[in-house]
């Protein structure tokens, strides 16, 4: 927001605001009648057209840059990615309704992979970015039309420097829009606070593990919606 006015800069905080609020609201309102599968994943759609509506809003006060995000280019999908648990439920329906039973297989043999390997180094201190997310396919994401609030927010206007940035150990700067971004945070954060109003687990999870959960424990959604801390060993410090 440096090189926007203060009149447009003072606009983009409002739509943060309410970006938040309304996370926090919808939410709330997609879990009035209980939480259910639908409802749940409900609160994920609604948190999708939440962010959507605001970058058109910020757009309008701070034109974003020339993007050089484009299909095939994933180096944005080598970092650690936050997520709700009603996104990471979202994605696993997806994947059972859209998979072959072949292609589910082998989908929950590379989380179960990529989950070990992210926690094996952190073990040991080191930075697990430049791993591969385990929804990549032939560097596309399958699961693209559900994917998380973090992954819509992360864009770039120079491919180059995103792949610095994850080839690189030194410290890599790359050119953000940084309303995408921020307002795809302030949904999520709003969205975290509208479960745990409902009396469920708000906490912001990693994509990885949670999904292995998901995929892996039976009745890891029932346990969910019924109150239980069944993410919590995927959770983000």
């Amino acid at each position: 927001m440096e090189n926007v006015s203060s009149e447009a800069n003072s606009s983009l905080v409002q739509l943060e605001c309410r970006a938040r609020h309304s996370g926090r609201v919808r939410t709330c309102q997609a879990l009035s009648g209980g939480p259910t599968l639908l409802s749940i994943i409900n609160v994920a759609n609604r948190g999708t057209r939440i962010a959507q509506e605001a970058l058109q809003q910020a757009a309008q006060f701070d034109p974003p840059p020339p993007s050089a995000c484009k299909k095939g280019c994933d180096w944005c999908c080598h970092l650690t990615v936050g997520a709700s648990i009603p996104e990471i439920i979202r994605i696993a329906e997806y994947l059972r309704q859209n998979l072959t039973a072949q292609d589910f297989a082998a989908l929950r043999q590379r989380v179960q992979r990529l989950d070990d390997e992210r926690r094996a180094l952190k073990a040991i201190g080191r930075s697990d970015v430049g791993l591969a997310c385990a929804l990549l396919v032939n560097h596309c994401c399958t699961v693209y039309p559900v994917r998380p609030l973090m992954c819509r927010g992360f864009n770039s206007s120079d491919a180059s420097a995103c792949e610095r940035f994850v080839r690189s150990s030194g410290p890599t700067s790359v050119p953000l829009y940084a309303p995408q971004l921020r307002l795809a945070a302030f949904t999520l954060d709003g969205t975290l606070a509208g479960l745990s109003d409902c009396g469920l687990h708000g906490e912001r999870v990693e994509l990885t593990a949670a999904l292995r959960i998901a995929l892996e424990v039976p009745d890891a959604i029932e346990r969910f919606l019924a109150g239980e801390p069944i993410f919590a060993a995927a959770r983000l410090d």
